[in-house]
C-alpha cells in the first residue's frame, strides 16, 4: 500500500511539473539596445503587472514584469525587464566603446532570464481599436521578426457579483472563454481604462488580475501610477508584416523544439537537430 502511494505521489509531482512548464528553452536574442526611440504619445496611467509570479512580493520569481502605459487614444504594453536589459546594454557601450565582446544578458531579473519568451519579447501598441504587436523571435530565428495587427478587446466577458480588493481598488470578477482557454479576471471600475495585461481588455474598467482556469498564465498588478508618461516607439528595423497565425505558429515551434525551429543541423550528418521541450501556449486557437 505504501509503495502504491509513493508511486502515485511521484506521478502527481511529475504531472505538476509538466503543468507548470510555461515556456520553452529558446535562447533570447542578443540585445541591440534601446537606441533612439521616438515619442509618439503620452499616457495618463502606468500599470505594472507580474507575469506568472510564484511570490508576488519578489520580482525575481516573475517570468516578467509587464508595463501598460494607457493613454486616451494610444497605449503601449511592453517588458520592463527587456527595457532594463537594453538600457544597461547602451550604458555598457558608452563606458566601453572599444569592447570586443559584450555580456549576453545585462539584466538578470526574473526567474528565466536566460531564455526567450514571446510574452516578454513583444511590444504591443493599441490605437483606433487595433492592437499592433511587434514580435522578436529568439536568437538564430531573428530573421522571422515580425509585426501584425488584430482587433482590440476581442474577449466576450460575463460579469459576476463577486468582489475583491487589489492594490486598494475594489475589483469585480469577470470570466470569458477565449482562443481555447477559460479566464477569470478582476477589474477596477473606478479606473476607466478598458485594457489590461497582454491583449486582454474590453471590461468597464482596468483589468487588475487575470489567469486561465489551469493557472498556467497569470498577471497581477503590482503598482499603478497616474501622471504623464511618454509612449515611445523603436524603429523595429527588419520587422516584416505578417499574420497572427503564422507568427504564433513560429513561436510555438520555437518553444517546443528550438533546435529544429532554428534550423540547427548535425555537423556530421547534416540532419536537423531535434530536442523537444514540454510547452503550453496561452492561445490554443
Amino acid at each position: 500500500m505504501k509503495r502504491a502511494l509513493s508511486i502515485i505521489a511521484i506521478m502527481l509531482i511529475g504531472l505538476s511539473a509538466f503543468a507548470q512548464q510555461k515556456q520553452g528553452h529558446a535562447i533570447r536574442p542578443i540585445s541591440k539596445g534601446v537606441g533612439h526611440p521616438t515619442i509618439i504619445g503620452h499616457a495618463q496611467v502606468e500599470v505594472m503587472y507580474a507575469l506568472n509570479a510564484t511570490d508576488i512580493k519578489d520580482k525575481n520569481t516573475y517570468i516578467d514584469l509587464h508595463v501598460l502605459r494607457a493613454g486616451k487614444d494610444l497605449s503601449k504594453h511592453y517588458s520592463r525587464f527587456v527595457e532594463l536589459n537594453d538600457s544597461l546594454y547602451d550604458d555598457f557601450n558608452k563606458r566601453n566603446p572599444n569592447a570586443k565582446s559584450r555580456p549576453r544578458v545585462f539584466c538578470s531579473d526574473g526567474r528565466n532570464s536566460t531564455y526567450w519568451s514571446e510574452y516578454q519579447f513583444t511590444d504591443i501598441f493599441t490605437e483606433n481599436g487595433q492592437h499592433t504587436l511587434y514580435a522578436w523571435m529568439p536568437s538564430y530565428m531573428e530573421r522571422y521578426n515580425a509585426y501584425y495587427t488584430e482587433p482590440a478587446q476581442s474577449q466576450k466577458w460575463t460579469l459576476h457579483e463577486e468582489h475583491n480588493t487589489i492594490l486598494e481598488h475594489d475589483c469585480q470578477r469577470a470570466t470569458c472563454h477565449w482562443r481555447g482557454r477559460d479566464y477569470e479576471a478582476w477589474f477596477a471600475a473606478d479606473i476607466p481604462v478598458r485594457l489590461g495585461p497582454w491583449i486582454f481588455g474590453g471590461l468597464p474598467g482596468l483589468i487588475m488580475k487575470i489567469n486561465d482556469k489551469d493557472n498556467l498564465y497569470s498577471w497581477e498588478a503590482v503598482s499603478i501610477r497616474s501622471g504623464n508618461f511618454p509612449i515611445t516607439k523603436r524603429k523595429y528595423d527588419g520587422f516584416r508584416k505578417d499574420s497572427r497565425e503564422h507568427v504564433h505558429k513560429l513561436q510555438v515551434a520555437a518553444n517546443r523544439d528550438y533546435s529544429k525551429a532554428g534550423g540547427a543541423r548535425d555537423p556530421k550528418t547534416g540532419q536537423l537537430i531535434s530536442k523537444v521541450t514540454p510547452y503550453e501556449p496561452l492561445e490554443l486557437e
